[in-house]
């Protein structure tokens, strides 16, 4: 197959491309301009690199491809980036959309979001494709970003894009070159007294996410949404399990849901002011105090979706930023 990927030198979009590459599909990656992650996401890879940005539908190109992945996104849970936020995740898809309709593929397999499915305070029954969005009305920017470039890929979808959407749960694993998953683990890894939010998660093996959305490509149902998740565990449980790979031990503190709340709200603002990056943002710190506990039964059911033990996925994460220099 010919296939199209934005955002191909993310974690997730590098484990996409070595999916697609090693099953022999001739791949095309839409790099920003001096994108630095591009040369080493790609090393030894046959992939061809064509400059360009979602925000600027000129750049695509003209051409027409089987599979089209669509993994670009502005993950910040800053509230200062809201605007940058919403031309990326959903002004973005509206362009990709445009393009589509003019450079038709076979299937378009849209990556959304867990944030983008449903949020509970309370342990309770995960979650599925089902759940009614509640987002918004915690005002969770990112989500609300998410869920609207979603709903623009499923009105297409009713109008004959074929087109499937998927919901990734938290991506652990290799090629993490933003960091973006360390700065959950960092902490569990380089202190020896271990706060952790009251929340919970549902972690997936990136390696396993890139293979779903292969098979989601094959073989979902157009205008389907599916669940790409894997372990659903308290943040206190993983700092365990984590401490358990890294020879890690000491006191594990879960912070109380009121003071994650407080120091969301107030130190955001405060860092905003004087130009630094907070150690925890409002809707970080309100989604921390969340579940985030999802059912992929569908994935397993109609993709023969599978992901493997949470213990290798972390040693290997683990590996992975010691080799590239994360401390």
């Amino acid at each position: 197959m010919r296939c199209f990927v934005t955002g191909a030198t993310g974690q997730l979009g590098s484990a996409l491309v070595r999916e697609l590459v090693a099953a022999r599909h001739h791949v095309t990656a839409l790099v920003l301009p001096d994108d630095p992650w591009a040369a080493p996401a790609f090393e030894g890879l046959a992939v061809r690199e064509t400059a360009g940005d979602v925000r600027d539908p000129t750049s695509f190109p003209d051409e027409t491809f089987d599979w089209v992945f669509h993994l670009a996104a502005n993950q910040s849970f800053r509230q200062r980036d809201h605007r940058l936020q919403w031309a990326v995740n959903v002004d973005g898809v509206a362009n990709l959309l445009a393009w589509l309709g003019e450079h038709r593929p076979s299937r378009f397999v849209h990556v959304s979001s867990l944030a983008a499915v449903g949020l509970a305070e309370r342990l309770e029954t995960p979650m599925d494709e089902m759940t009614p969005f509640n987002a918004e009305e915690h005002g969770l920017l990112y989500a609300m970003s998410k869920q609207a470039g979603e709903r623009l890929v499923l009105e297409a979808a009713s109008r004959g894009l074929p087109a499937v959407v998927a919901n990734p749960g938290t991506v652990l694993g290799p090629w993490d070159r933003s960091g973006h998953a360390w700065r959950m683990l960092r902490p569990l890894v380089r202190r020896r007294v271990r706060a952790v939010p009251p929340g919970g998660n549902s972690l997936v093996d990136v390696r396993d996410a890139a293979r779903g959305l292969v098979a989601m490509a094959a073989d979902g149902r157009v205008g389907q949404r599916y669940l790409l998740t894997g372990h659903n565990l308290t943040y206190r449980h993983l700092a365990k399990r984590v401490g358990g790979i890294a020879g890690v031990t000491g006191l594990i503190i879960t912070l109380p849901r009121w003071l994650l709340t407080v120091i969301g709200v107030t130190v955001e603002p405060l860092a905003d002011l004087v130009g630094i990056d907070p150690p925890i943002a409002r809707d970080e710190a309100f989604t921390g105090t969340s579940y985030l506990y999802f059912n992929a039964s569908k994935a397993h059911r109609e993709l023969e979706f599978r992901v493997r033990p949470l213990d290798d996925t972390i040693h290997d994460s683990l590996e992975w930023y010691a080799a590239a220099g994360f401390s």
